[in-house]
């Protein structure tokens, strides 16, 4: 059989010329309720899922009290608000403070750099003087190996004399 045949077959079953082949027909009518169970089945899916966020919004009841749990969210909202009105004065507290405290470092750093600017000075006086000491130093050592050698010409001389 080919396939020009069997379209012929086909034909052959239809009666009257708007009359659908019953295989076509019936085709239709399976994928027709194939897609109205699917409907039906997504519908129930649907309803499904919608009920557990609604238990899931709700704290685990599908139950609605509308009027307590309304009264309680704005009291919790109410305080959240004025909770962040009390961070947002101590934010900008906390900023005060910390400029006062940025321009109180940069009047410390001042003084420090000028004190150390003045030890500076008085750290190259303070050298002069260590240098100028050593110097003295030197000289008094000189004077007194000069005496001791003086003492000791004077010693020797004496000794040799009273003898």
């Amino acid at each position: 059989m080919s396939v020009h045949q069997e379209s012929l077959d086909m034909n052959a079953k239809i009666e009257g010329e708007d009359a659908a082949p019953a295989l076509e027909y019936n085709t239709y009518r399976h994928d027709s309720l194939s897609m109205f169970g699917a409907a039906i089945g997504g519908a129930i899916l649907g309803m499904l899922l919608t009920l557990l966020v609604l238990a899931i919004i709700n704290g685990g009841t599908l139950s609605f009290t509308g009027g307590d749990r309304l009264a309680v969210m704005n009291a919790t909202m109410q305080r959240i608000d004025e909770n962040v009105g009390a961070v947002a004065y101590n934010v900008e507290v906390v900023a005060q403070q910390a400029a006062t405290l940025q321009s109180d470092l940069a009047d410390t750093k001042a003084n420090l750099q000028e004190a150390i600017d003045a030890n500076a000075t008085d750290m190259t006086t303070i050298e002069g003087a260590v240098s100028d000491l050593e110097d003295a130093n030197g000289q008094f050592v000189s004077f007194l190996v000069a005496l001791d050698e003086a003492l000791s010409n004077a010693s020797e001389a004496m000794s040799s004399v009273s003898k």
